[in-house]
C-alpha cells in the first residue's frame, strides 16, 4: 500500500486538489444561495399614470439594474398612452370623444380585451365593478382636487349614462348604445402594467424586483435564499408609508389595494373618496376602509379591489373566495377580514388592528 501510495503520489495529490476545489466552489455557491441579498439591487422613482411609481431591481451588475429600469419607464409609458383617457390622443379618449350611440368600431385587441374583461367582472359582481363610471368620477372631480358635493340631480342624472349592459363586444367591434357614455381602465390600468411590467421582467436578466405603481405592486423573482417578498399594507388611518401589516407573496404576484384614503375630501364631518358606488352614485359608504387583493393576475387583482370594496366584507370575501385570490378587508372600527388560508403569511404591525372571522 506504502509503495502504491509512493509510486502514484502525484496523481493522488492532483485527485486532493481537484476534489478540494470542487468543495470550495461548492461551498461557495451554498454560501452565496443561503445569504438573502447577495444580488446587486437599485432603487428608482418616478411618476407613472399619474401616481408615485418605485422600482427596486435585484440583479447581478448594476448596469443591468439601470437597463431594466429604463425599459420599465418606457413600458409604462406605452401603457399610459394606450388607456389614458386623460391623453387627449389616446385610442380611447379619441374613442370616448367621437363614437355615436350604435355605432360598431374597431379598437385595438388589447383594449378590446380589457373591456371584455371588464365586463366579466362587471357581470359577475352584479354592477359593483363598473368599466363606464368615469362620467360619474369626471362630475364629483375628486381626482382632480374638487372639495365639492355634486347637486343631487345632476348625480342621478348621470347614473342613467353609466349603465355597463348598454356596452355591446361581438366579433365585428364595440358598441355604446349611449351616446353620454365614456369607457375607462382606471380601476384596472395598474394592474394591466403590473402584468406587462411582471412579462418584461421574464425576459431581462434581473433575478427578482419589486415594482410599485401607486396602490399596486408587482413582485418578481427572488432577491435571495428567500423566495417570498414581504409586502407592507399602508395603514388606512395613518401617514403615507406607515404600513399596519405584512403580506407575504411569492414572485409573480401583484397586491393592489383599494382605500378611502387614496384621494378624499372632508365636508361636514364626512369623508367623501373616489370609490364610487354605481347604484348611488356616491362615494361607497358600507364601512370598509382598506381592501387589498394578491393573485398572479395583476388585472384581476386591480379590478377586484375595487370591486370587493364596493360590494361591502360579506359578499366581498365570497366573491374573493370564488375567485381563488388571497383578499385582506379592513373597516372603519379597525377590524380586518382575510380569505381562508391567508393568515399564515399575514402578521399585523399594528395592535390596533385585529383579525376577525366572519
Amino acid at each position: 500500500m506504502i509503495r502504491f501510495i509512493a509510486r502514484h503520489r502525484h496523481i493522488i495529490n492532483t485527485v486532493i486538489i481537484i476534489i478540494i476545489i470542487i468543495l470550495f466552489v461548492y461551498f461557495a455557491i451554498k454560501t452565496k444561495d443561503i445569504k438573502a441579498g447577495t444580488y446587486n439591487n437599485k432603487t428608482y422613482s418616478g411618476i407613472a399614470f399619474g401616481t408615485a411609481i418605485k422600482k427596486t431591481v435585484f440583479a447581478e451588475e448594476d448596469s443591468v439594474c439601470d437597463e431594466i429600469d429604463d425599459n420599465i419607464d418606457k413600458l409604462l409609458k406605452s401603457v399610459d398612452d394606450e388607456l389614458s383617457y386623460r391623453l387627449e390622443d389616446s385610442e380611447l379618449a379619441i374613442f370616448n370623444r367621437s363614437y355615436a350611440a350604435g355605432g360598431i368600431y374597431s379598437l385595438s385587441p388589447d383594449i378590446m380585451r380589457y373591456l371584455q374583461e371588464e365586463m366579466e367582472v362587471y357581470k359577475e359582481t352584479k354592477g359593483a365593478f363598473c368599466p363606464c363610471i368615469l362620467p360619474l368620477a369626471k362630475l364629483w372631480g375628486i381626482e382632480d382636487g374638487s372639495k365639492e358635493v355634486p347637486d343631487k340631480s345632476a348625480i342621478d342624472e348621470v347614473i342613467k349614462h353609466i349603465d355597463a349592459d348598454n356596452i355591446v363586444i361581438t366579433d365585428e367591434g364595440l358598441t355604446l348604445n349611449d351616446g353620454s357614455m365614456a369607457i375607462d381602465f382606471g380601476a384596472v390600468g395598474k394592474g394591466i402594467a403590473a402584468d406587462k411590467v411582471i412579462e418584461e421582467l421574464s425576459k431581462s436578466q434581473a433575478k427578482g424586483a419589486v415594482v410599485s405603481v401607486g396602490g399596486t405592486i408587482a413582485t418578481y423573482g427572488s432577491k435571495g435564499a428567500d423566495s417570498m417578498w414581504h409586502i407592507g399594507i399602508q395603514d388606512p388611518r395613518a401617514e403615507d408609508g406607515q404600513v399596519f401589516a405584512v403580506l407575504d407573496v411569492k414572485g409573480g404576484n401583484v397586491v393592489s389595494t383599494s382605500g378611502d384614503y387614496e384621494k378624499y375630501f372632508e365636508k361636514d364631518g364626512k369623508r367623501y373618496h373616489h370609490i364610487f358606488d354605481p347604484k348611488t352614485g356616491y362615494p361607497v359608504d358600507n364601512g370598509l376602509i382598506s381592501v387589498t387583493i394578491a393573485t398572479d393576475n395583476g388585472f384581476l387583482s386591480d379590478a377586484l379591489s375595487t370591486a370587493c370594496f364596493v360590494m361591502g366584507v360579506d359578499e366581498g370575501l365570497q366573491y374573493a373566495e370564488s375567485k381563488g385570490v388571497d383578499a385582506i378587508f379592513v373597516t372603519s372600527d379597525k377590524k380586518v377580514y382575510l380569505t381562508n388560508g391567508l393568515k399564515k403569511r399575514f402578521q399585523i404591525k399594528n395592535k390596533d388592528y385585529i383579525i376577525k372571522k366572519k
